[in-house]
């Protein structure tokens, strides 16, 4: 998936506004875990921090935690 308009943005708005009808409280939004593979670059990090900023998603955690199936998920990419 791709940075930009077209890519993870849309994917967030569209989530985020699902969660938002669902609960029904325009104030409670989407959580967003981030993690950053060893393949991600600063420049990855900074892009991503920027569509959480354009899709005003307020609540996000950065975490280098990898579960062993999230490994083998990553090792496929």
């Amino acid at each position: 998936m791709s940075f930009g308009k077209e890519g993870i943005r849309k994917e967030l708005l569209t989530k985020n506004k699902k969660i938002i009808n669902q609960i029904g409280d325009i104030n409670r939004s989407a959580i967003v875990i981030i993690k950053p593979s060893k393949k991600s670059t600063f420049g990855n990090l900074v892009a991503i921090l920027d569509e959480m900023a354009i899709t005003n998603i307020e609540t996000y955690a950065i975490i280098n935690d990898f579960s062993p199936e999230e490994v083998k998920l990553l090792a496929l990419n």
